[in-house]
């Protein structure tokens, strides 16, 4: 009974919204050149899920994605802890984590695109998307630690035991929700830099070489795969680390 619910709870908004759509576009006339119905969209995913070069360029993206996340989260830890542990490092990188936080991501492909080939720009652009998420919220929690428990653990414990039975257990929780939460700005960022660079493949070239041609069917059926891409690889990323976090709660 309870999975029943479940499935309705998420089929029927969808079959909402679907409706809502076709209905749009039955309203709004020229459906190819404004609105494309549903079932044009999902010919046109058909389309390049059948593909070669369709999947290329989704695999593609997917790669740069993860690159750009892994590392991000990698420099993010680090920094985290240099600034957490070393006053002189918190001083010297926070206005660096401001001044990364309010620039455009627009600014950064832009500016990377003077000196890094096309191909990279949407990987570096998803590092520094992810690194002040996962460093302001790791540092926090490295500073929030509980000092009692990290006392008694420097007298009974050996610093490896330290770190893997106090430090991390109140430490990797925080990390894991914001990680969870990063990579779905690193989607974002990735699709927006490669409409900029355009690199040779990728869902962000499609979609602007779409964009430029007036092609919206195909347009939508790149943006509905990035929806569903995107929450796709967010739920396995978030099972993983729900997984790695299990003994930590």
């Amino acid at each position: 009974m309870r999975i029943l619910r479940k499935i309705v709870s998420i089929c029927v908004p969808i079959a909402v919204y679907i409706t809502l759509w076709q209905l749009l576009s039955m309203l709004v006339g020229s459906r190819l050149l404004l609105l494309p119905s549903p079932l044009d969209t999902l010919l046109s995913m058909k389309e390049i899920v059948c593909s070669a070069s369709g999947w290329r360029s989704i695999g593609m993206t997917i790669l740069r994605i993860l690159s750009g996340y892994l590392f991000g989260c990698a420099i993010g830890v680090s920094f985290a802890v240099l600034t957490a542990h070393f006053r002189v490092f918190d001083w010297l990188l926070k206005p660096l984590r401001s001044l990364i936080k309010t620039t455009p991501i627009t600014s950064f492909a832009l500016i990377l695109l003077v000196s890094v080939a096309s191909g990279m720009v949407p990987v570096i652009v998803a590092m520094i998307v992810v690194v002040p998420m996962i460093w302001q919220t790791t540092e926090e929690a490295i500073k929030n630690r509980s000092i009692q428990l990290s006392e008694m653990a420097q007298i009974y414990l050996t610093p490896w035991k330290k770190l893997c039975y106090v430090s991390l257990p109140q430490i990797l929780p925080t990390f894991f929700a914001s990680a969870s939460t990063a990579l779905g700005f690193a989607w974002k960022a990735v699709i927006t830099a490669e409409i900029l660079a355009l690199p040779k493949f990728g869902i962000g070239r499609q979609m602007q070489f779409h964009k430029i041609h007036v092609e919206i069917p195909e347009l939508f059926a790149w943006t509905l795969l990035v929806i569903l891409l995107s929450v796709l690889l967010e739920n396995v990323i978030r099972i993983l680390l729900k997984k790695a976090g299990q003994r930590y709660d």
